[in-house]
């Protein structure tokens, strides 16, 4: 007797089950063409954040750095690959022609998620982010994308060795295609050889009823900036390699 083989959940296109993801989805399909793209999670997202102060007020980043570009946000909080995935097939990136897209996906993916039926692996991972970069490519085939590595996080040793697989597999999938090249930014968030949590606003988080402190995944605004002073340099520099 032959068992069917396991789906990867992480390649297969679905929408979040939440109605303020739907309505964002709808608004962003909406949306004036842009030439500067950003496809990720949370933490694309948090580019449109005001505040609460000083921790989390993102968007003068964003308009210092990437608005005189016309940038169109398409982070999306708590996305795996396969979410973003489904809302590129459904109408996100229709008729968009960017000159460059920034793709920031994957940390959402090797953490536990009860959505989500089982863990998922490195090998997973790597494949539903494949799938997102040769969804962007055959829909803007003009556009060079910039992949921001997944980037270090407090969660676990575990998820720690599974982000470096899947940025090592990625990576050198796309070595040699001429449209994609990678961006390691783990050197602004560790310092010898430990993780600078000053530079997330996770573990400062206070949520009655919820363990804390939590780790550190999200920058807050100095880790933000660095980021974006990075990701700028590399589009937009042209002495970056």
């Amino acid at each position: 007797m032959h068992r069917p083989a396991k789906r990867n959940p992480a390649v297969i296109p679905v929408p979040q089950a939440v109605a303020w993801w739907t309505a964002r989805h709808e608004d962003r399909v909406r949306r004036a063409k842009e030439d500067l793209l950003f496809v990720g999670d949370s933490i694309t997202q948090n580019y449109e954040k005001t505040g609460p102060a000083p921790d989390q007020v993102f968007l003068p980043i964003w308009e210092e750095f990437f608005s005189p570009h016309r940038p169109l946000n398409l982070g999306f909080a708590g996305d795996q690959t396969q979410n973003a995935l489904w809302r590129l097939q459904n109408g996100e990136v229709d008729g968009l022609s960017p000159g460059n897209i920034v793709l920031l996906l994957g940390t959402n993916n090797t953490v536990p998620n009860p959505a989500v039926a089982g863990p998922q692996t490195a090998e997973e991972v790597s494949a539903g982010l494949m799938a997102v970069v040769d969804e962007l490519h055959r829909r803007m085939p003009m556009a060079k994308t910039l992949l921001i590595e997944i980037l270090p996080s407090g969660v676990s040793a575990q998820k720690t060795a599974k982000d470096a697989a899947v940025n090592a597999a990625v990576c050198e999938r796309y070595t040699e295609s001429g449209y994609l090249r990678c961006l390691d930014l783990t050197s602004l968030f560790v310092k010898n050889g430990a993780l600078d949590t000053t530079l997330f606003y996770d573990p400062g988080l206070n949520h009655p009823g919820l363990k804390a402190p939590y780790p550190a995944v999200h920058p807050n605004a100095q880790g933000q900036r660095m980021m974006a002073e990075a990701v700028s340099r590399a589009l937009f520099d042209p002495r970056t390699p």
